[in-house]
């Protein structure tokens, strides 16, 4: 039973209760802001009471709570997070390579993949890349069954998934429906929350919960009993109109005027009030482990590997290069991590010792490059010994720039954000890290800036020890 879920300000479900059985599709229904996701994050784990949120009330599987564990959570986010740059296929290879137990023989693991390639429709686009807003790859609708296909690799009990249908077409909505449908038919529960479906949609609900302001107004079987219910409180369904649409119009406040906001509010209170005698869901916590261990590392920098030899970045210049690249991607990463890592897929330090062991190859080459062509050009000090400590600082100032990208991309909350913080922090570090050869003479206002830095460092290191011996 799931008592009291509270935000400041606003209830988003209070003295709720209800049941998801096996083998029935449910669906949360009600307008934007009538506290689907909300209810939803906390059934599937995704949220934990805070100062900011009251939680109350008991989550039971099979008789069990399920703060005990022992039960998998599939959950479906609204956003479709992935790598890119892998395929179809990589793609659920690394997450049953993360998800599946390791004494799993290899052509299991194969075998199991193949199954859900054609269980979920995916088969011919089994060897395309992802692909994002910027790189061509597969379908919307595709990319949402692929959603579905990571999840149901660790063969959960229960499947939530958030408005699986927003961003698609009418065709392709119902399609991830219908395979909705099917887990269903296949003794899963799964229980999604969708704003306001079409008709051949909605005739696939088994259950539904709708909500309005917070509040249940309706729970239980989807086919004739809400039209039958509601038109014994007087509101009945026109002839020839889909069941969906009425059932949200008649729970939407109407904000046309001063007039209809009072009217629809008060026939909203009283379909609650009518409804009030219901009893509560719950709360849930994720027990889920963590783990570590050399394979799994393995497993990662295979990833990040796979996505760096196929991310087309120019290197424009060593450092700015450098910072752009990283902190373009990791926002957008960090979501996919985070995401696998409340799975329990891995820790943090297997992911990020990966990561860095991945780019360590890719972020020396471009550097490396750089520094074979400029040298000669620039007739810098023709030994040796010169041009190996020029690579070595130009590879270095590489590093550092990735560091600091990783930082900004950590601290920023968009892509946008670290994209305009990144770029203005290396200016600074450009301009008053190294720019003036003679320390001496550099503003005292910038004195404070730590000389042992290492883009301080590499700057000048090229410009004393390089250009003093130029040839020029």
């Amino acid at each position: 039973m799931f008592r009291h879920c509270q935000l400041p300000g606003k209830v988003s479900a209070v003295n709720v209760s209800g049941e998801a059985k096996p083998g029935r599709l449910q669906a949360l229904m009600g307008p934007s802001g009538s506290g689907k996701t909300t209810l939803l994050n906390v059934l599937a784990g995704q949220l934990s009471a805070s100062p900011s949120l009251h939680l109350s009330g008991h989550l039971y599987v099979n008789g069990r709570p399920m703060s005990k564990g022992g039960y998998k959570i599939a959950y479906v986010r609204q956003e479709d997070l992935f790598f890119s740059q892998l395929t179809v296929r990589e793609t659920l290879s690394l997450a049953a390579e993360l998800q599946l137990p390791d004494t799993m023989a290899p052509e299991r693991k194969d075998g199991y993949i193949k199954d859900l390639l054609f269980r979920l429709g995916l088969v011919n686009c089994a060897d395309s890349i992802v692909g994002d807003a910027k790189v061509r790859g597969i379908s919307g609708g595709e990319k949402k069954r692929l959603a579905l296909a990571c999840e149901l690799i660790a063969s959960p009990s229960v499947i939530f998934a958030d408005e699986p249908t927003t961003g698609l077409d009418a065709f392709q909505a119902e399609k991830v429906m219908e395979t909705l449908r099917k887990l269903a038919e296949d003794g899963h529960t799964v229980i999604c929350s969708i704003h306001q479906p079409r008709g051949s949609v909605y005739s696939k609900f088994d259950d539904i919960v709708l909500l309005s302001e917070g509040e249940v107004v309706y729970m239980g079987p989807a086919k004739e009993e809400p039209l039958s219910y509601f038109a014994s409180l007087g509101y009945q369904c026109p002839d020839h109109m889909n069941p969906a649409e009425f059932l949200a119009d008649l729970i939407s406040v109407d904000y046309s005027s001063a007039e209809t906001v009072q009217s629809s509010q008060k026939r909203i209170e009283n379909l609650i009030e009518a409804f009030a005698d219901k009893v509560p869901i719950t709360e849930v916590t994720n027990s889920t482990t963590k783990p570590e261990g050399s394979e799994l590392s393995a497993k990662l920098v295979q990833k990040s590997t796979k996505k760096q030899k196929r991310a087309k970045v120019a290197a424009i210049n060593t450092a700015m290069a450098a910072l752009t690249k990283t902190v373009g991607v990791f926002p957008k990463e960090r979501a996919i991590v985070d995401r696998e890592r409340a799975k329990g897929s891995y820790a943090l330090g297997p992911y990020l010792s990966s990561k860095l062991l991945a780019e360590i190859p890719i972020g020396a080459a471009f550097p490396l490059i750089f520094g074979s062509i400029l040298y000669p050009m620039a007739k810098l000090h023709p030994t040796f010994s010169r041009f190996v400590k020029f690579c070595s600082i130009v590879t270095v100032e590489s590093f550092a720039a990735s560091a600091m990208g990783l930082t900004v991309g950590a601290m920023a909350p968009t892509t946008e954000a670290a994209m305009a913080l990144g770029p203005s922090l290396m200016t600074v570090f450009i301009v008053f890290g190294g720019y003036y050869v003679n320390p001496d003479n550099t503003p005292v206002i910038f004195r404070w800036i730590p000389r042992i830095s290492l883009i301080r460092w590499a700057f000048q290191g090229l410009c004393i020890n390089e250009f003093k011996g130029s040839a020029i």
